[in-house]
């Protein structure tokens, strides 16, 4: 028998890169978490906890829930309805709820939203085993890591082509986060990518509909399947990301490997941004110029003519649907969430997707709103103009892709939109007592405790 081939490497991905970067990732909290970095987390867990539940009575939600019903597996992780599932179910419906109302936090340099690829696949993990609060903090640090680092060697080619960050790199992320938990070393970490890696998919194309949160949930779900694995023995290839058509040569046309090193020693933690809108992140810099636009007219917003709003090119075919007629939809529309700025409506609220769809002066106004691109425009930014009826124009500009570095009006900003997302379904008492929890979870003794304010 021929003796198999060594595997070639793609020009410009060294060999052992897929083992160096997993133990750069496991390695960012040996130290100990940086205090920032701790908090950020603890921002990430409380906001994905709102936005998941919030998210629970949908249907997306609710078709899952009752495949999982049918299926039935060994009831050992929480789901946020306070029943239980096998952990790996956990992370498939708690992951794909957290991702419904798009309503995620993101990561714009990795165009990864990282908390629902990896808070569903920590948390059913960490049930079973009596994981600190701090050693999951920490997974949630190494996970944005390792997703983030391997995006910044795909480029935009990896978007490009149609595929969904989150879904692709998310089960990835997930993995080397459970990985984390289970104290796998090195070499059972990049088996583990390389078990998640064959599995990891995920179309832009299903944008705006029913898949676009399940990518998410899948994502968790082969994550925590793949480390798991890995912990029992289960064998893939040590190096994924650079062999010859392994992933980075077949999910992207272009790659880069000294792009991985950017910053080495800065965690990607501190590039995580939050929505205060429930849609696409493309469209939270136009409700955002809209809504400045709103209160400078004051009166004169209903003499509106016509809207002009520039953006980032890119995002005209991710959320420029013109005419939604989904709540799906209206999340990708930015003429749909820049009238409803521009209206005084609640972006956030269920009606402004669901009856505000069908609103005449709503619709009206939509149409007098024209989105364009303009290639001199950063990333996550946009201008908004409007031409009122007597030819006067207002124009507002507003950058949402810069981090906010007040950590304390984060965590105000953030405990505000949890109360307003769980109020209606958890009561203020046990909101107050959640948000106190996650807040302080790094003294938990076992993470799980978090999951006690959904049980009734």
């Amino acid at each position: 028998m021929n003796a198999p081939h060594p595997p070639l490497h793609p020009v410009g991905l060294p060999q052992g890169l897929t083992r160096e970067l997993v133990a750069h990732s496991l390695s960012v909290a040996s130290g100990g978490l940086p205090t920032d970095v701790g908090r950020i987390a603890r921002h990430s867990l409380l906001d994905w906890f709102a936005v998941a539940h919030a998210a629970w009575r949908e249907a997306p939600v609710q078709i899952l829930l009752a495949e999982v019903r049918e299926e039935g597996a060994n009831p050992c992780a929480t789901l946020l309805d306070g029943s239980r599932a096998s952990a790996v179910q956990a992370a498939l419906v708690n992951g794909t709820a957290s991702h419904v109302l798009d309503f995620d936090d993101a990561h714009l340099q990795s165009r990864v939203h990282p908390s629902v690829p990896l808070w569903p696949a920590i948390l059913a993990q960490a049930e079973g085993g009596r994981h600190h609060g701090i050693a999951v903090l920490a997974a949630f640090a190494t996970g944005v890591e390792l997703q983030s680092r391997v995006a910044s060697c795909m480029g935009e080619d990896h978007y490009r082509l149609g595929w969904h960050n989150t879904a692709t790199l998310g089960a990835l992320g997930a993995t080397v986060a459970v990985a984390s938990l289970l104290g796998l070393d090195v070499d059972r970490t990049a088996h583990a990518l390389g078990i998640a890696a064959t599995q990891a998919g995920g179309m832009r194309a299903l944008f705006g509909t029913m898949c676009k949160p399940l990518h998410a949930g899948q994502a968790a779900a082969i994550g925590l399947r793949a480390a798991r694995l890995a912990a029992r023995g289960f064998q893939a290839v040590p190096d994924i990301l650079e062999r010859e058509q392994g992933f980075a040569a077949l999910y992207a046309g272009a790659w880069d490997a000294d792009a991985i090193w950017c910053d080495a020693t800065t965690s990607r933690v501190h590039g995580i941004v939050y929505k205060y809108h429930a849609s696409c992140y493309g469209t939270q810099a136009p409700i955002e110029a809209c809504l400045q636009l709103r209160q400078q007219l004051g009166a004169a917003a209903a003499e509106i003519g016509t809207v002009e709003i520039a953006i980032e090119p890119q995002y005209l075919d991710v959320c420029c649907i013109a005419n939604p007629s989904t709540p799906s939809e209206a999340k990708f529309s930015i003429a749909h969430m820049a009238a409803l700025a521009l209206a005084g409506h609640s972006t956030v609220a269920a009606e402004s997707f669901t009856a505000a769809l069908d609103d005449p002066a709503l619709a009206a106004l939509r149409q007098r709103i024209r989105v364009h691109g303009e290639a001199a425009m950063p990333r996550a930014n946009a201008r908004a103009t409007v031409t009122l009826e007597n030819g006067r124009m207002h124009a507002c500009h507003s950058d949402a892709s810069r981090p906010e570095t007040d950590l304390d009006r984060q965590e105000a900003r953030i405990a505000s939109k949890a109360r307003t997302l769980l109020v209606p379904g958890l009561g203020a008492e046990r909101t107050e007592a959640l948000i106190a929890t996650v807040l302080s979870c790094e003294s938990l003794a076992d993470a799980a405790d978090c999951f006690i304010h959904f049980r009734q």
